[in-house]
């Protein structure tokens, strides 16, 4: 998740200076738009991750654990992270700082 997200942003932030704008100017526009472009993928994947687990379509991840329980806690956990990372996503400047909620609620 980490690779694809940086080799997206390394690639669209290629080393233009723009031709409408100053150079200055347009890096920031540049990474102002990046900055809006991670928070709208990363609310869209939490809501997809939300649906998956309550929804029809569920996640085969999920279903495939037959104790009932511990299904139940694992969805809650996943359903837990989901909320706090649609809640807090203008938090995170970086991919990095959204995995490492990810790898505590695995560990």
């Amino acid at each position: 998740m980490e690779q694809t997200w940086d080799l997206f942003h390394q690639k669209l932030n290629k080393d233009e200076s723009g031709k409408a704008y100053l150079p200055a100017i347009y890096h920031l526009i540049q990474e102002e738009y990046m900055k809006e472009l991670f928070h709208d993928t990363l609310g869209f994947g939490v809501a997809k991750m939300i649906r998956r687990i309550g929804g029809v379509d569920h996640v085969e991840d999920f279903e495939s654990i037959r104790e009932g329980s511990i299904r139940a806690d694992s969805e809650a956990k996943a359903l837990e992270l989901a909320n706090s990372l649609l809640k807090e996503k203008q938090q995170f400047l970086a991919i990095g700082e959204v995995i490492s909620p990810i790898m505590q609620v695995q560990s």
